[in-house]
């Protein structure tokens, strides 16, 4: 197994490769394969985590940052400075990915099974990060070929985003067949890209795909029996020198924290009494204000030192996923059995789904379940053609439906053409 993480220390990563002699040594290709695992970190609170956490019902805008208040207010404009430094970063890592795709054949030093091995670790990194883009923005340009630079303009349109989704599902599906390792969690690996293609599959209402992805992601673990956040299946891990800031924001001021997210009223009623989950999600006691808790290596001041895993994706998501589409299936016996194990481990009694009640009862159940650990709640809201019903009181319209493309990108690339109601 050729694993990213373990190595950092050791190879120092590549997060920019000018060259294809960047890449001519197993050294040198485990170095660009560690920059694109690296890179996944960079803007990381707002990226994976607060900016589709303000667009939703889930957190409220607590901070100072105009751009940020954008999202809470769901009134972003094209100019978003804070939008575009994520929309850069998920292309910068796109970038370091195809630099690995394109270079590793050529390797002499690798074997052919180490060079399926990178190149379906690559595959998963690019996929995450164009995952994330057709989630959030639907069309967006499609690079799969790298550049020196990757701030070249490279004048692509945007592609469908059945076209971005047919890359994202060949990427998962060639790391569910090549990675070495069967497990993860830092590193990609054949459960991992299973259950991404899981969650893809429950996106794109491919019922049988999903079940049959999802049950072989969890390969027969009942979720009842694994403590809450211990069931981990991908993160993306820190450690003290490449670590994160993330309890600086979901901090309160009283422990040195900036404090610019704060879990919402909504999120916080929706625990049932009991739930054993809450004290795990959010403090409504220990501070002036309710925080948010699930990153709680506090590093008081912004310097990222903190080392707490981003959570993306864990054993819950799949026996949910099988509770959902079981249902949708008619198949109510599977579908109670796994959402009542999730039930059982946050100290809950069972629920009984049937044809009336399992998309409300499901919704709410992940609702709690990955309360701050991403954009759970807004696609959930949004798959579920719930998002105007739900958020409409707090701004949110037909337009919301996706977000816009930076108008700096727009203007310098004549191909681009802006987003849903943003011809701006």
């Amino acid at each position: 197994m050729q694993s990213a993480c373990a190595d950092l220390d050791d190879i120092n990563p590549i997060n920019s490769i000018p060259a294809e002699s960047a890449i001519n040594s197993s050294a040198t290709a485990q170095a660009a394969l560690n920059g694109a695992y690296s890179s996944l970190q960079d803007g990381n609170f707002d990226k994976w985590l607060s900016l589709p956490q303000y667009f939703s019902d889930e957190t409220i805008f607590t901070g100072t940052f105009p751009t940020r208040l954008e999202f809470g207010n769901f009134n972003v404009f094209p100019s978003n400075g804070t939008m575009a430094g994520v929309f850069s970063d998920l292309y910068t890592t796109i970038n370091n990915a195809n630099n690995v795709i394109e270079l590793i054949p050529v390797v002499d030093e690798l074997s052919a099974e180490q060079k399926d091995d990178f190149v379906a670790q690559a595959k998963f990194i690019r996929a995450i990060n164009y995952l994330h883009l057709v989630t959030l923005w639907q069309e967006v340009p499609l690079v799969t070929m790298p550049t020196a630079d990757v701030g070249d303009v490279l004048n692509v349109p945007v592609s469908s985003v059945d076209e971005i989704y047919a890359l994202i599902i060949a990427d998962f599906t060639e790391a569910a067949q090549n990675t070495a390792a069967d497990t993860g969690p830092t590193t990609a690996s054949k459960q991992a890209a299973n259950a991404y293609l899981a969650r893809i599959a429950l996106y794109r209402e491919n019922w049988g795909e999903a079940i049959a992805r999802a049950q072989q992601a969890l390969d027969g673990v009942d979720v009842s029996t694994v403590p809450y956040l211990e069931d981990q299946i991908y993160t993306l891990g820190f450690t003290a020198t490449d670590g994160n800031s993330l309890n600086f924001f979901y901090g309160p001021a009283d422990f040195g924290g900036r404090h610019s997210i704060e879990p919402s009223q909504t999120l916080i009623d929706a625990f049932e009494p009991g739930d054993l989950r809450m004290d795990a999600t959010v403090d409504l006691v220990s501070a002036s204000v309710p925080y948010g808790v699930k990153y709680p290596s506090f590093d008081a001041g912004s310097s990222g030192t903190a080392t707490d895993p981003i959570y993306f994706v864990r054993h819950a998501e799949m026996a949910l996923i099988v509770a959902e589409v079981a249902a949708e299936m008619g198949d109510f016996e599977t579908a109670n059995t796994h959402i009542n194990q999730v039930r059982a481990r946050a100290g809950l009694g069972p629920v009984t789904l049937n044809a009336n009640n399992f998309v409300d009862l499901i919704l709410q159940e992940r609702f709690v379940e990955f309360g701050l650990e991403g954009p759970f709640r807004l696609l959930d809201l949004r798959r579920r053609n719930r998002a105007n019903e739900v958020l409409s009181p707090l701004g949110y319209d037909a337009c919301d439906n996706v977000w816009p493309l930076p108008q700096r990108d727009v203007d310098r690339n004549p191909n681009l053409t802006q987003n849903g109601c943003c011809n701006c």
